[in-house]
């Protein structure tokens, strides 16, 4: 078998011919490396203008308020395993309000406390009548207790 003739090395530029023959009769495509990073480079872009474009709702000109949530003795706690349900409420005021600039945050406090405090909102209005009109409009009421507005200052 030594004696046998080595094959000769194909001619460098045959692979290049083969291919450019295939892909002129359309039985392949060359495989192009680029696109996967012009499509990446599409999404950053789009990400980044969407998140540019996107109207954000800042705070109005006004006061912040802070709306008090009084678990009195009219308060019905919610029944077991339903709290979540009384959250989701809330939050979907809170973000009606963000829409208009209104909503600053909420939260609730952690302890006891005299007078049965159970939760606060901060909100802007442009005056005190305002904020007694984003109070009044607050869901808690629903379950019992009484809200209460009191101008913040900072």
């Amino acid at each position: 078998m030594t004696n046998l003739s080595r094959e000769t090395p194909p001619d460098a530029r045959l692979e290049e011919r083969v291919v450019s023959a295939l892909v002129a009769a359309g039985l392949v495509r060359r495989r192009r490396v680029w696109p996967w990073a012009v499509g990446v480079a599409a999404m950053l872009a789009l990400a980044v203008g969407v998140a540019r474009l996107r109207p954000t709702h800042g705070l109005i000109a006004g006061h912040t308020y802070v709306v008090l949530l009084y678990e009195d003795s009219t308060y019905r706690p919610a029944p077991a395993g339903h709290q979540q349900e009384r959250i989701d409420v809330l939050s979907r005021w809170a973000d009606s309000l963000a829409t208009f600039g209104e909503y600053e945050r909420a939260g609730h406090l952690i302890g006891l406390g005299e007078g049965g405090l159970g939760g606060l909102f901060l909100v802007r209005a442009a005056d005190d009548a305002a904020a007694a009109r984003i109070a009044a409009s607050c869901p808690f009421t629903q379950w019992g207790g009484h809200v209460e507005v009191r101008r913040f200052e900072r």
